[in-house]
């Protein structure tokens, strides 16, 4: 039996003048997911003592994030961080990788990429936050 007019659920009209939010990630500090970079960043925030990572500097140049990561009982290493939503903007806003060590972004989406990347979609997406 085919649904009534009346019941058909139509998709939402946007409404511009109010933001667009990101997926339900709770129970993080950030209810949604990121949209933009500032997003990653803060997310990253929440989440990087867990991952092994205490952030030293932010700042807005290149790199984004210089920060110690724990690589052994009580050994720390410093590395240089960047942000960015997509993986592949790294090589839209044309950083050096030799300038850079790990890419966190929400979405990895470029697979060749010569850094390690930090997909925070799969890190939050798969419990490997706790």
């Amino acid at each position: 039996m085919a649904a009534s007019p009346e019941c058909e659920q139509k998709k939402p009209m946007v409404m511009t003048d109010r933001p667009v939010y990101g997926p339900l990630i709770r129970p993080y500090p950030m209810i949604h997911g990121p949209i933009n970079e500032n997003g990653v960043l803060y997310l990253f925030g929440t989440v990087s003592e867990r991952l092994g990572f205490v952030v030293t500097l932010i700042q807005g140049a290149f790199p984004d994030c210089y920060a110690m990561r724990l690589v052994d009982v009580d050994r720390w290493q410093p590395v240089r961080i960047e942000f960015e939503y997509e993986s592949r903007n790294f090589l839209k806003h044309m950083h050096d990788p030799s300038g850079c060590d790990i890419i966190v972004c929400w979405k990895h989406n470029w697979p060749e990429c010569p850094l390690e990347v930090i997909e925070l979609s799969k890190v939050v997406g798969e419990g490997s936050y706790h």
